[in-house]
């Protein structure tokens, strides 16, 4: 599966560098469309053999996929679904590689040793007010955040200002 899913990943970045260059000639849709079917029948034999959960759905989607590259349809929804398709691959190739692990391996377990402790630099003096209280962060500093980040910032410089006192 990850070999397959690095064809994949090959065909889907050809697929966009062909789209955002604005190519997409005939001869070279269909050597895409060919590769496309080629990692479909991979997927149906694996299914057949029952090697891989999913493998169905995923030869069913790369031979739609190269269907729509065998009609000359290359847009950004079918560049879409092959990225969405080299990702199911590679999420399938992990499970099914830790699947394995698990059964050759046994797993062991460690104690946690002593690590040295890091003291935090001190705090840049730029951020405190001219009476040592911590200065909040004006709104020209905070509005390249988003709400959610804002809200963060702000509830970070104020823990700190609670700690020193």
């Amino acid at each position: 599966l990850q070999q397959m899913a690095g064809k994949q990943g090959k065909l889907s970045a050809q697929a966009n560098g062909m789209l955002e260059q604005g190519q997409g000639g005939v001869q070279q849709l269909l050597q895409l469309a060919m590769q496309q079917r080629a990692i479909a029948q991979q997927l149906e034999r694996m299914r057949a053999g029952g090697q891989a959960p999913g493998a169905g759905d995923m030869a069913r989607e790369a031979k739609d996929l190269s269907r729509t590259l065998e009609a000359g349809r290359l847009n950004r929804e079918t560049a879409d679904r092959q990225q969405r398709l080299f990702q199911r691959l590679l999420d399938a190739g992990r499970s099914l590689q830790g699947a394995e692990q698990d059964e050759t391996k046994e797993r062991q377990s460690s104690t946690a040793k002593d690590a040295a402790g890091r003291a935090p630099d001190a705090l840049d003096p730029r951020l405190r007010r001219g009476d040592g209280d911590l200065r909040l962060p004006g709104w020209d500093e905070l509005q390249r955040f988003s709400p959610e980040e804002r809200r963060r910032v702000m509830d970070y410089f104020r823990r700190l200002a609670g700690a020193g006192r």
